[in-house]
């Protein structure tokens, strides 16, 4: 018990006490989240993942082998939910809500500052590989899970696709990769050098740093949102429990084998692993709400695998110290 205890305030604190500020912000200034949200989501992710992969020593090779991880990861854990949906004798609407919150992972709200503070900027490097290719799954697979069955939600899909940030950054980062663009050159105007590449490169810097104190106080606005007391609550007990353990428990696990199986070791492979325990993605509550499939079910799956996840995270992390 006591090895766990260096880990938590080393880690866990710092970002508690961030969602803790959100909180409060949330319950005493009635701030409204979703501004917030939606100013990380397009205008400090895709700086982050910008200048994560510009400056990256990751390889194409390292890169694949962990994009494949998250591909076959989803692939398990929908097999997985699907019979555990069949199991536990949902309907339609609630396997949906329970596939969600059980395969999609907040990789970027609470993934990326985790993975920072335990591994470094090493291991954010790879966590922002990591959490592209969930992304791409999230905004594609997701909404066809979330939208089952409803008449156009392939065109909603690829809208869904073309609306994400980080989907242009990486694109920008590969190009500029190839090129050999480098932000380091000066532009000549009338025989004035004029440093206009390191001061362009130098505002994207500013908006990456913004963005991991804005994706922490959003979740914590989200965690500080009033309980719901509706009721039939009882019910999703069985099915939030599932989900705990699936997405906390079995996840890490199905990741720790498949970083074995594909050759990802030391920090790619623990921020691989890190980033598959992490709770169920916020963004699963906006496409629950989007499609109306059970909102308030996938809500509190999210609270609680948050809430839940601070131990099983901490007790993840004292296992590599």
């Amino acid at each position: 018990m006591l090895r766990l205890l260096p880990v938590f305030v080393q880690v866990i604190l710092p970002l508690a006490l961030v969602w803790g500020t959100g909180v409060l912000a949330r319950r005493l200034l009635r701030l409204d989240p979703r501004p917030f949200a939606r100013a990380g989501l397009y205008l400090l992710t895709a700086p982050l993942v910008f200048v994560s992969l510009v400056e990256s020593s990751i390889t194409a090779g390292e890169a694949g082998r962990i994009g494949l991880v998250v591909l076959v990861l989803v692939g398990l854990l929908w097999l997985v939910t699907a019979g555990l949906g069949r199991l536990l004798r949902l309907s339609g609407e609630e396997r949906s809500a329970f596939q969600l919150v059980s395969i999609f992972i907040n990789a970027v709200n609470y993934g990326f500052p985790a993975t920072l503070l335990a591994l470094g900027q090493a291991g954010l490097e790879r966590a922002v590989v990591f959490s592209v290719a969930h992304a791409l799954l999230n905004n594609t697979l997701g909404v066809y899970i979330a939208a089952r069955g409803q008449a156009g939600s392939v065109r909603k899909t690829i809208r869904q696709v073309l609306r994400i940030p980080m989907l242009y950054a990486v694109l920008l980062a590969l190009f500029c990769r190839l090129a050999g663009f480098s932000f380091r050159g000066t532009l000549s105007l009338g025989g004035l050098e004029v440093p206009l590449w390191p001061s362009i490169y130098r505002a994207i810097e500013v908006l990456a740093q913004g963005a991991i104190p804005v994706f922490l106080l959003v979740l914590g606005m989200q965690l500080g949102a009033p309980p719901d007391r509706s009721t039939g609550r009882g019910r999703e007990n069985g099915p939030l429990l599932a989900v705990g353990a699936v997405r906390l428990l079995l996840s890490p696990l199905l990741a720790w084998g498949l970083t074995r199986l594909v050759g990802l070791a030391g920090v790619a492979g623990r921020a691989v692993i890190l980033e598959a325990a992490m709770p169920s993605a916020v963004l699963s509550v906006i496409l629950a709400t989007e499609f109306d499939a059970r909102p308030r079910f996938v809500t509190r799956a999210v609270v609680g695998t948050t809430l839940a996840s601070m131990l099983t995270l901490t007790v993840l992390l004292s296992l590599w110290q």
